[in-house]
């Protein structure tokens, strides 16, 4: 099978294995002008616009280019500015369906999350930043945009995400304020604040209800509110090839030559009772995660006896500290794993996960980790250290950044 052929199907697989493909559109397309609903904003929506006017179409919520709630020939002159770039305001739909409309060009960004924090030093726009999340003053040593980006500390604080300092916004005449995105709390902190402030507020979040699985939406929105989103093409494109670098070799892997697999986030568990159904890395990399039985990607608590029943071949221990909560010495010597594969065979190890909240670099590089811890011989040739070096680069513009992280968790998750 020649190479052009493996990376098409790597490239299908891919798009099978993950909740939210990662290619699925050439951009966000939950914009006000984007009328017939597709995933591209062209002069088919133009066209699509015009046919509403003349009854031939029916009326879509996009369609309403201008957000004045009517459709007209107003709407197919918003649409075309958007097309070529020259729109004065653009409106559309962030990730908790809030309708936002924000001002072009955008000079001036308060970042209140971790999540817009880490896409706008991806998108090299750290320079437009006048507050950032207070989040930063916690986990500075841990965060790779801090390591590309030193002089985000200087930044002002904005303060805490669900109480932020609405009189240093104003005072700092931001474009955009971005936030959290999802819960009903969250959504209603937008809403204050924006009512407060007047100012356009976006919320943003990495992750979905599709659990630990890869998600560039985020990328989407928020490169088409600041206006790089050929710089975010730019990024899908590389990660969706980094991904097809292992799925072309674990996509001919049988599931019976696949390891099986618990997966557990340490964060706020006592033991490892804390299974995660959903995690793209895993499926990947060519193995078997035990816990996808279970209902909904969430977080699931479940009984030490379900773990035994499951008998997964490897456990994985979700961990970024240098000093684990849960250790692989506490898995290996409890009594009651003893009959557990993974614990019979010592294959407990730990993992970094998405690092620090659902950094989607984070997510690939892990990908390559989890393919020669399950597939050693298959991959024995691949530099883990170096590929994500090569990753993180890519994101952030900064080389050696995957070294610093794996000295910072301690090089558990290093090969010598």
């Amino acid at each position: 099978m020649n190479t052009k052929i493996l990376v098409l199907i790597g490239i299908a697989v891919c798009t099978m294995l993950l909740t939210s493909p990662i290619l699925a559109s050439n951009g966000y397309s939950k914009i006000y002008g984007n009328a017939n609903e597709d995933d591209t904003l062209d002069m088919r929506d133009v066209t699509y616009i015009k046919l509403v006017i003349f009854g031939k179409k029916p009326a879509t919520t996009f369609a309403d280019a201008n957000y004045d709630g009517k459709i007209s020939m107003l709407d197919i002159g918003q649409t075309k500015l958007i097309i070529l770039g020259k729109e004065k305001k653009l409106t559309l739909l962030d990730v908790s369906d809030r309708t936002v409309t924000v001002p072009r060009p955008i000079e001036r960004i308060v970042s209140l999350s971790i999540d817009d924090l880490r896409t706008l030093a991806a998108l090299d726009a750290v320079d437009k930043i006048v507050a950032r999340p207070d989040y930063v003053d916690k986990y500075a040593d841990k965060l790779m945009p801090m390591q590309a980006y030193p002089v985000i500390k200087e930044i002002p604080s904005a303060g805490p995400y669900k109480d932020p300092n609405l009189e240093l916004i104003v005072s700092l005449k931001p474009d955009v304020i971005f936030a959290y995105g999802g819960s009903a709390a969250y959504i209603d902190v937008a809403n204050e604040m924006q009512d407060k402030t007047g100012i356009p507020v976006v919320c943003v979040k990495h992750s979905t209800e599709s659990g630990y699985k890869f998600n560039f939406e985020a990328f989407k929105l928020v490169g088409k509110v600041i206006d790089e989103d050929e710089k975010v093409k730019k990024l899908i494109s590389y990660a969706n090839d980094e991904i097809a670098k292992v799925s072309e070799i674990t996509s001919e892997i049988p599931d019976s030559e696949k390891p099986r697999v618990y997966f557990f986030s340490a964060h706020r568990a006592t033991f490892i009772e804390r299974a995660v159904p959903c995690y793209g890395p895993i499926d990947l990399a060519g193995g078997i995660n035990v816990a996808e039985e279970l209902p909904g990607c969430s977080v699931v608590e479940v009984a030490i006896e379900q773990i035994i029943i499951w008998n997964p071949d490897i456990i994985l221990i979700h961990s970024f500290s240098k000093d684990p909560k849960i250790s692989v010495e506490s898995v290996l010597s409890d009594p009651r794993l003893q009959t557990v594969n993974a614990v019979k065979n010592k294959s407990v190890y730990y993992t970094k996960g998405f690092y620090i909240g659902w950094d989607p670099c984070s997510g690939i590089a892990e990908t390559f980790y989890l393919a020669k811890l399950f597939h050693p011989t298959k991959f024995e040739n691949l530099d883990v250290e170096k590929e994500g070096n090569e990753i993180y680069k890519e994101f952030y513009g900064v080389d050696g950044l995957y070294t610093y992280m794996l000295e910072y968790v301690g090089n558990y998750c290093r090969w010598d």
